[in-house]
């Protein structure tokens, strides 16, 4: 079969609710709550910063909730899904500021970015807009959980709309890129291929945050405990303040 290549995270807006399926959303909000809640900061409003289909900011009890993303295919989607949020077209990396409780970044969006320089200057960004009292969680897929889960791993499934994808992790190690490539095939018979890149930073390199932007707090936990991260840890999240 001929797939047309596309960019990522346009025609599979539409199975990327599939693709995710495993996510547990419910857990992630209690989660953040949770941890809300042992570090001392509040969640009434929410920002997010890659929204994707919108899950996510739907299901989380904010009073009020925001949210980005730069494929305009994704917003269109999370549009149609829940047309109650305030959903947009958006960079992550230069976010509009937005007077909010916290911001969030989850789920390996920032593994997306090719280099760690340019992670940095997003830090930066973010440091010169984050008004006091406003906080910033992300997060980052570290190389042990790309070892176990994400090197020559393949997936088949058909979506209840009946769009049939397969998907296959392989890891180039020397790189330090963890590569996806996606075969979409539609019903009308149209069959695509987008190729998803994420570029694996190690520990030791993103806990240098806390030296490079001295004025803020950075508080690093292997990611759905309170533990602190270390070197073996499968994710990394950050708590920026």
């Amino acid at each position: 079969m001929e797939y047309k290549r596309t960019p990522p995270y346009t025609r599979s807006s539409k199975i990327y609710d599939s693709l995710m399926e495993d996510v547990d959303y419910p857990g992630w909000c209690e989660y953040l709550q949770d941890m809300a809640d042992e570090f001392g900061f509040d969640t009434d409003s929410l920002y997010d910063l890659s929204c994707g289909t919108g899950t996510f900011l739907h299901l989380f009890p904010a009073k009020q909730k925001f949210g980005i993303d730069i494929s305009e295919s994704m917003v269109e989607e999370a549009r149609s899904l829940y047309p109650d949020l305030q959903i947009a077209v958006g960079n992550m990396l230069q976010p509009p500021s937005k007077e909010v409780d916290l911001y969030i970044n989850i789920h390996d969006a920032l593994n997306y970015i090719s280099t760690f320089e340019a992670i940095k200057d997003h830090i930066h960004y973010m440091d010169t807009h984050m008004k006091p009292g406003q906080v910033y969680v992300f997060d980052f897929a570290l190389p042990g959980v790309i070892h176990s889960s994400f090197t020559d791993v393949s997936y088949e499934d058909t979506t209840p709309d009946g769009i049939s994808f397969k998907r296959h992790n392989i890891y180039d190690s020397k790189n330090k890129r963890s590569i996806t490539n996606l075969f979409i095939y539609f019903p009308n018979t149209e069959a695509y291929h987008e190729q998803h890149v994420q570029y694996i930073y190690d520990y030791k390199e993103i806990i240098k945050l806390s030296v490079e932007f001295p004025s803020r707090t950075f508080i690093f936990l292997e990611e759905f405990t309170f533990e602190e991260a270390h070197e073996n840890s499968n994710r990394l999240l950050v708590i920026m303040r």
